[in-house]
């Protein structure tokens, strides 16, 4: 009886088929050049949405997420120094700081521990984030030799460059043609010197402040942080951001909108499509969902929050979270100041 001939190996199946070829910095060096090959230049002005925190900001800036037309930020925007409220000194006569003045540090915590943006939930949604820290310094480096650096804002644009194009995954890169950057920065416009600056930089942006009903706000804000845990140093600090939306209001006119944490949440698509007009972008699906990188994600509350969408009843839940005498002093404290700021507030209907 005759064996079977051995059978040889196809030599085509066993050759590596180069995924193994290169040590990793090589790859990594040619995923570089590639990307700098192929970038996606970043130059649109800024729409900032800037007001004290617990007002609705993270919401509006997941609203822009998935609209072709925005480079949407994702988180609160870290460019500031010393703090993240202040609008970013940049020298330009020393370039070599540039970079780590604006570098936002997150970027690596959610590289390494995924995205995630919620308030106080246990079980929050967490997302990949494919950014590479190394990728972007050498785009921005790449950007600020290719070009003349005359302005603060042309490094800015670097800047938002190398951040939309290190982030590896980022589904909305490649849409239309973009018109504008959206980015939050909480307290950020609560000193007018910081938006000075803003307008300084970006004389085509816009400044977005949203100004929440006072026991609503006190209500998201007291668990969220030790800042607000007195009621009347709280208080103090909704006051200034509600007086500065008036005094930026006055002094620049259209570059500024006002809207109401009230009318964004229960007349969402009118408030939205008028938002769009004002910012010169197309009235579209996604400004009516909140979403991470095209894909759902749930409020930022400081209460556990099972569903997706815009939550219409976060507007009067503070009923059964603060008592009748909170809710008077608060009356007392704010009432008349937003019923004068909401006068003033871009609405659905009007």
């Amino acid at each position: 009886m005759r064996h079977a001939e051995k059978q040889q190996p196809d030599d085509r199946t066993q050759r590596p088929r180069g995924w193994n070829r290169r040590e990793p910095i090589e790859e990594y060096e040619a995923l570089c050049r590639g990307r700098i090959a192929d970038l996606v230049q970043v130059h649109e002005p800024l729409v900032l949405i800037s007001q004290v925190q617990r007002s609705g900001g993270t919401l509006l800036s997941q609203l822009f997420d998935g609209h072709p037309e925005c480079h949407a930020h994702p988180w609160d925007l870290e460019i500031g120094h010393p703090r993240n409220w202040h609008w970013p000194p940049i020298d330009l006569s020393a370039p070599s700081s540039w970079f780590d003045l604006l570098y936002e540090g997150k970027v690596d915590l959610h590289l390494r521990k995924g995205y995630s943006k919620q308030a106080l939930d246990r079980d929050p949604d967490v997302f990949a984030f494919g950014f590479l820290p190394r990728l972007q310094k050498a785009i921005f480096d790449h950007c600020i030799t290719s070009r003349r650096i005359g302005s603060r804002r042309d490094v800015l644009d670097c800047y938002f460059t190398s951040y939309f194009n290190a982030w590896l995954d980022n589904h909305n890169l490649y849409t239309s043609p973009k018109k504008v950057i959206t980015g939050l920065g909480p307290m950020l416009s609560m000193e007018a010197g910081n938006v000075e600056q803003f307008f300084e930089a970006y004389p085509d942006g816009t400044l977005v402040s949203i100004v929440r009903e006072p026991r609503a706000w006190f209500a998201s804000a007291q668990p969220h942080s030790k800042r607000f845990a007195d009621l009347e140093e709280a208080l103090g600090l909704w006051c200034r951001s509600a007086e500065a939306m008036i005094e930026a209001g006055d002094r620049y006119g259209d570059r500024v909108v006002i809207l109401t944490y009230e009318t964004l949440v229960q007349e969402t698509e009118a408030t939205m499509r008028r938002l769009a007009a004002r910012l010169g972008i197309a009235m579209h699906p996604a400004l009516l969902v909140p979403t991470f990188n095209l894909r759902a994600i749930r409020a930022n509350s400081t209460q556990r929050i099972d569903r997706y969408g815009i939550l219409t009843d976060r507007t009067t839940a503070y009923k059964g979270l603060l008592d009748p005498v909170t809710i008077e002093r608060v009356e007392r404290l704010a009432g008349d100041l937003y019923d004068r700021v909401a006068e003033r507030a871009l609405s659905g209907a009007g």
